[in-house]
């Protein structure tokens, strides 16, 4: 029996409206073919601060919520001038002053306020208390999970001026009461090869994801595991056998199997794959 191919698939973004401003869903289970896939990828546009919010782990979500839980990760690709986000609380606090903290309005005195540039990374573990800013864009790579205990959400309400649920008994069993334990650049080292060079910009248990500069061109394959390609900035094409135009805000999933593709041009990418099978383009 002939077995077919495995074909790159360039992906038609989902876009989602919100209170605060826009995701486009650039690889997620609401795509044909990709329910089962492990990451979700958006396009977060804030034109307002996003809920201060927290995520819970594995165990709890699949007991609680009979879901996975929510680790994600953050590469800034646009913000405005003073541009700021949350990330993490300044000290340490027990759960007794988090409660308090949140029915009174005050959380946002213990969260680590940190100012942000473009290439900027965060990495956000499940339990890490965060809220990205107003007037920022980020591609945020995380489990593919939707699971969110908001914590706090600016008193803001709705068309129907109701305001939007808060969580507060789940996110204090969820929550981490300290400071993150590495700072806001958890970017590895950058190798350079002929004709372009990677940076490991988070490297975690539910994934790996890696910023590409492609001067000229590179050659790799997927016999390790899929990848998604994310392409930033610059035009390019890839070739497997048959030619696909890269563009910027381009998605595209290249599935496991494929023995062979090749990128060329001068182009941006964040290239992400699932975790522990790490994939380097070699």
């Amino acid at each position: 029996m002939k077995t077919e191919k495995p074909t790159p698939r360039k992906l038609q973004p989902v876009r989602k409206e919100y209170i605060w401003g826009t995701e486009d869903w650039m690889l997620s289970w609401l795509q044909e073919g990709m329910e089962d896939c492990p990451l979700l990828i958006k396009i977060i546009r804030a034109r307002e601060a996003l809920s201060v919010q927290v995520h819970p782990g594995d165990t709890f979500a699949r007991e609680k919520e009979k879901k996975s839980g929510k680790t994600e990760m953050w590469y800034v690709l646009d913000c405005g001038p003073g541009a700021y986000l949350y990330y993490g609380l300044k000290h340490r606090i027990s759960a007794e002053e988090f409660r308090k903290r949140i029915r009174n309005g005050t959380i946002l005195e213990v969260c680590r306020k940190v100012p942000v540039k473009r290439g900027d990374v965060f990495y956000i573990p499940a339990g890490l208390v965060h809220a990205i800013g107003a007037g920022i864009t980020v591609a945020e790579i995380q489990q593919s999970s939707d699971v969110t205990y908001r914590v706090y959400d600016y008193d803001r309400e709705d068309n129907e001026h109701r305001r939007r649920e808060l969580h507060i008994d789940k996110a204090e069993q969820v929550a981490g009461f300290m400071p993150p334990l590495a700072g806001h650049h958890p970017t590895g080292f950058t190798v350079q090869k002929n004709g372009y060079s990677r940076t490991l910009l988070v490297q975690c248990p539910y994934f790996v994801v890696q910023l590409y500069k492609i001067e000229k061109s590179l050659e790799s394959d997927t016999l390790d595991g899929f990848l998604s390609l994310l392409v930033l900035e610059g035009e390019g094409r890839l070739l497997d056998g048959m030619e696909m135009e890269l563009r910027p805000g381009d998605s595209v999933y290249l599935p496991e199997g494929m023995d062979f593709y090749r990128i060329e041009g001068k182009l941006k990418l964040l290239v992400s794959s699932a975790a522990p099978r790490e994939h380097t383009i070699r």
